[in-house]
């Protein structure tokens, strides 16, 4: 830290402006923090011009390594860079204490999860180049010999050179499962060209063949054989073919140079065949608004291998080579990722995908870098994944300065109709007030990693998430990825069904999957200015309005309309739905993890919680305890409604607590060694809150949200208005 203080002061830019991260990976803001709004000033030890005269060749571009993602020249100005910037102090500290740790763990194991071609060895891939990098970094930085022997011995376990079993034949990496060949290709990449000088012939020769041949050359059999399922434009607008294609870049660039014959054959017809793959399909993983494909979780996945392959293209042949003109809104996504990242976690509607290890969200600093836009860097800098990454020493530009808050509206309608949603919030700072998130939109096409989820809501209020989100389930349960037509398998779990979302269920039905809600949204359009403890004025409000009737059945002649909004300047929320009779049974639903209490009549819910758990850590959460905090919904209409709260899991029925589909779970599959997979996940520590009908005449539901601030105004126990969601405005309530 007083490294950090000091290379602040010497390249005249911002200090650190958090002292730690909270328990959700938020910054916790330093009082002397630079509020002022994004700009751009000096660069710290700049590095001066590129002395490459770039041919824009993609089959024979710079000469000589390194060169991906930072040229030599990069890495002749990097100290310097240090010295004079807080950020790349800190980061370049951690890189270096985690390169030192991993030196004396054991080589990876050849670990398959749930069978080679369901999870396989992706996590393995993954450790290994989150190792790799880090020790090509050290190395780099100190040409210290520990950290190539270190490098060498992962590589040469990883490749089965050595007495320890690794995979078999040339399919070592797993092709079948060809993320994890395309995460093992970047890998190797990174240690053969940031190492090159530390190899001698013989090594260099073991580290080509190996990625020629259990990696470039496996993609390009399955392109030929026609194999490559994730290539396929139904397949390929998702995080499978921006890895995939992103690795066999990756790994071409880095020894297209150094190779003759059958190898350079290979190369070239990879660079071509995966480039021009990944403009077609991969390119579409971002929608016209930004807004991730699949779910926010694997925004990470996907948009971290663009970003590798981008900055490749751009270093080694001097140019993005047409990628980017392939989806002139692809830089929108940053704005995705900021609105879909709450005070208690992101949004976390659909799957969430596995650990992510060697990936970040240090995509932000590149496309920061190439629009220019100060906002994005700003924003992912104090974030708890930003250390510990090199790509971050390079991609990040020392000259931003600033709050990313300082201008930047609390509120974003994101409306693209695959994926239409919407995130308001009180602050962009204070992470203890309010943060509303609700998606309506198409439920296809999102390569089956989506719910049953129109009207699905998450609220943030007093530092944590009382209305929640579940996430995955097994990945490796019978059929959870086989389709998401209507009846599918996958909607049968209940983190997928509709059931385990916070919306309505009727007729104890699922919602229909390629439903289109149309969608109302406004906002009184406030932008936080540069006050850490910024909080709204009193008549800053949003609100959102869904029309679902189509993904119940029930348009034209009936219909289910549900609205999401502020009260109060921002202190309470209220949730409403409008429902005309139906005649089937009714249930609204929202999922908690926190303890709850009905009052006598059981219009009131109190909820507390003082136990978190991480939602940033989906295999083995962390649970921690916090200061107790409080939250009352309260039913405001109709007046006979009343609360229920029943376990998400039934512990003494050993099985989830289904409204629906117990008697249609899918069997249980078995590994291959012969072990049951565990069919779903339990949720032990979650709460089902619903309110129940029967459907026989038009119901109009109110729940008012209120949390339990220290100290409570007047205006805060006033109930909302009973306000027809069709006549709600910015002044309505």
């Amino acid at each position: 830290m007083d490294a950090a203080s000091n290379a602040a002061s010497k390249g005249k830019g911002d200090k650190l402006t958090y002292t730690g991260t909270d328990l959700y990976g938020n910054p916790v803001y330093t009082s002397d923090a630079n509020t002022a709004k994004p700009g751009k000033g000096d660069e710290a030890g700049s590095c001066g011009n590129d002395p490459w005269k770039a041919t824009k060749n993609l089959n024979n571009g710079r000469p000589g390594h390194p060169r991906l993602i930072a040229p030599q020249y990069q890495w002749d100005c990097l100290q310097s860079k240090i010295e004079n910037d807080a950020y790349l102090t800190v980061w370049n500290y951690t890189i270096f204490q985690n390169a030192t740790k991993w030196l004396d763990v054991k080589p990876v194991t050849y670990d398959v999860d749930g069978g080679l071609t369901l999870s396989g060895i992706l996590d393995v891939s993954r450790i290994v180049q989150q190792r790799l990098k880090a020790w090509a970094y050290a190395w780099r930085l100190t040409k210290d010999t520990k950290y190539r022997d270190r490098a060498f011995k992962e590589m040469s376990v990883a490749a089965g050179n050595t007495s320890q079993s690794f995979g078999k034949g040339n399919k070592r990496w797993n092709p079948d499962h060809f993320l994890d060949t395309a995460e093992m290709i970047a890998a190797y990449a990174f240690a053969y060209d940031w190492m090159y000088d530390a190899w001698n012939d013989q090594q260099k020769s073991y580290i080509v063949d190996w990625i020629v041949t259990f990696g470039l050359q496996q993609g390009l059999d399955m392109y030929n054989q026609g194999s490559a399922w994730w290539s396929q434009p139904e397949s390929g607008n998702g995080n499978w073919n921006c890895v995939c294609n992103g690795g066999l870049v990756f790994g071409a660039l880095a020894i297209q140079n150094d190779v003759q014959g059958t190898a350079k054959n290979t190369t070239n017809s990879i660079l071509q065949k995966a480039l021009a793959n990944a403009k077609q399909n991969c390119m579409r993983g971002v929608y016209k608004d930004g807004t991730w494909s699949e779910t926010p979780n694997y925004w990470y996945f996907g948009t971290n291998a663009h970003a590798r392959m981008l900055s490749a293209l751009l270093t080694a042949t001097g140019s993005d080579q047409g990628l980017m003109d392939e989806n002139k809104n692809w830089y929108k996504t940053g704005d995705f990722h900021m609105y879909v990242t709450g005070n208690a976690g992101m949004f976390f509607y659909g799957d969430n995908g596995p650990n992510k290890f060697s990936t970040t969200a240090n995509q932000m600093f590149l496309y920061s870098q190439q629009t220019g836009n100060p906002v994005y860097s700003l924003f992912q800098r104090d974030r708890a994944d930003a250390a510990g990454d090199p790509l971050s020493m390079f991609w990040y530009d020392t000259s931003i300065s600033g709050g990313f808050y300082n201008g930047l509206a609390l509120d974003k309608f994101f409306d693209n109709k695959e994926g239409s949603w919407v995130s308001m919030r009180s602050s962009w700072t204070d992470m203890t007030g309010n943060y509303i998130a609700m998606k309506s939109s198409n439920m296809t096409g999102h390569q089956t990693h989506g719910d049953l989820d129109a009207g699905d809501f998450v609220i943030d209020a007093l530092g944590t998430r009382f209305a929640g989100e579940y996430g995955s389930d097994n990945y490796l349960s019978t059929n959870y990825f086989a389709a998401e037509d209507d009846g599918a398998d996958r909607w049968k779990y209940f983190r997928k069904g509709t059931q385990g979302q916070n919306t309505i269920v009727i007729g104890n039905q699922n919602q229909n999957a390629s439903c289109l809600p149309d969608n109302k949204f406004e906002s009184s359009n406030d932008a936080q200015n540069g006050d850490l403890s910024f909080s709204p004025g009193e008549k800053s409000t949003a609100y959102f309005v869904t029309d679902m009737s189509q993904c119940y059945a029930q348009s034209p002649a009936g219909s289910v309309k549900r609205g999401i909004r502020f009260l109060n300047g921002r202190r309470q929320m209220l949730v409403q739905d409008e429902i005309k009779k139906t005649g089937k049974p009714i249930q609204w639903r929202v999922q908690t993890n926190a303890t709850v209490t009905l009052s006598k009549d059981k219009k009131t819910a109190t909820m507390k919680i003082k136990k978190v758990k991480n939602p940033n850590a989906p295999k083995d959460p962390v649970m921690a305890n916090m200061d107790e905090v409080e939250m009352l919904a309260t039913i405001t209409s109709p007046k006979d409604a009343t609360f229920s709260v029943d376990p998400a899991y039934d512990k003494s029925k050993s099985a989830p607590n289904y409204l629906y589909g117990a008697d249609v779970i899918p069997p249980q599959q078995k590994d291959e060694a012969g072990k049951t997979i565990q069919p779903e996940v339990l949720d032990y520590e979650v709460s089902v809150l619903s309110i129940k009908f029967d459907g026989n005449s038009d119901t109009n539901i109110q729940v008012w949200w209120q949390p339990q601030y220290s100290e409570m105004t007047d205006a805060d126990k006033a109930p909302p208005k009973n306000v027809a969601l069709d006549q709600w405005s910015l002044t309505s309530h």
